[in-house]
């Protein structure tokens, strides 16, 4: 009896899913997002055309001059593929619709006509993640949107918080010149700092002017801005994928920016090095036309702070091991 009980019961929740009138509002729901973020002309930005949500994500992703989010372009796909993987599990989830979506909804909306008044994109981002959580709830309800709650989440990085540039990327490039020139000061070359720039101190018994041996100049680019989301984005799906606990995936996530900058110290001692061995023209190069050594040492902040997470990761599985032997 149990065993007939509970094919009955499997057999219940799956013919949920075979529920034409579920399609039909799953339909109208995607045709609403569409319409609204995707034919809608919404901001106008710095330019004379005015463009949709969705347009104005696709520029942010692929435009050279946009490149610190390009890491966007993938992240929906990254929510979509998670949620694929737990399909047979997520047939098992009960649909029971919330009222509560609709006052979600109804938030989203208001967004989006504030964000169309006002002419700021990131309030029609805003809008586009609150309206498909909103759905998802009106439509399928608390234990549903529990289950996705992670890819839910996890397509905030697909958006441009392009306003963090200005109170993120000035700050780390002060913090990369502090720790680039305590350590080539500390390895015995003497580095002097100048603004957001590094120079060779003087050495007079040689007859080298100031900057004369290196001068590397921290530009946006090398501030860690560039990789700092970027990481954030994949230590969050590493953590995720990887640990069980809730306080380790909590930890690795929130080192994240630790190990970012951790990566840029390294490849700005690497640059700084490479000034002094090689020269300035084989080691950087220019602003538009970096040399093979300078692409090389941006590959290089990933290698080393993705090393430093799997690290911590399985620093943290070993910590966990040891509380449940004790407990």
């Amino acid at each position: 009896m149990p065993e007939q009980e509970k094919a009955v019961s499997t057999a219940g929740e799956r013919s949920q899913w075979k529920d034409p009138l579920l399609w039909m509002e799953g339909l109208v729901a995607v045709a609403v997002v569409i319409g609204l973020y995707g034919l809608i002309p919404y901001n106008f930005g710095f330019e004379s055309q005015a463009r949709s949500v969705f347009e104005m994500l696709g520029r942010f992703w692929t435009d050279p001059s946009t490149a610190d989010w390009h890491h966007g372009m993938i992240v929906p796909l990254i929510s979509v593929g998670l949620i694929l993987h737990r399909a047979k599990e997520l047939e098992h989830v009960a649909i029971q619709p919330c009222r509560w979506g609709i006052g979600l909804v109804g938030a989203a909306l208001a967004l989006f006509w504030v964000g169309y008044k006002v002419d700021i994109t990131i309030v029609g981002f805003l809008s586009l993640q609150l309206m498909i959580g909103g759905l998802i709830l009106w439509l399928l309800g608390w234990e549903m949107m529990k289950a996705v709650a992670f890819p839910y989440i996890f397509l905030m990085f697909a958006y441009p918080f392009y306003f963090l540039d200005t109170i993120v990327a000035f700050p780390l490039r002060g913090l990369m010149c502090q720790l680039s020139q305590l350590f080539l000061n500390g390895i015995g070359v003497e580095t002097l700092r100048v603004g957001t720039a590094l120079v060779s101190a003087p050495d007079y018994a040689k007859g080298l002017a100031q900057g004369q041996k290196f001068a590397l100049d921290v530009a946006t680019p090398c501030s860690g801005i560039r990789s700092l989301f970027a990481l954030m984005m994949v230590s969050a799906l590493y953590a995720h994928l990887s640990l069980e606990k809730t306080w380790q995936k909590w930890t690795l996530f929130l080192l994240s920016p630790a190990l970012a900058v951790m990566g840029n110290f390294a490849r700005m001692v690497m640059l700084t090095l490479g000034t002094i061995l090689l020269g300035s023209a084989v080691a950087i190069g220019t602003e538009e036309h970096p040399t093979t050594f300078h692409m090389a040492a941006g590959f290089f902040v990933f290698v080393v702070a993705l090393g430093g997470m799997v690290g911590v990761s399985r620093m943290l599985q070993a910590i966990g091991s040891r509380k449940e032997k004790k407990g």
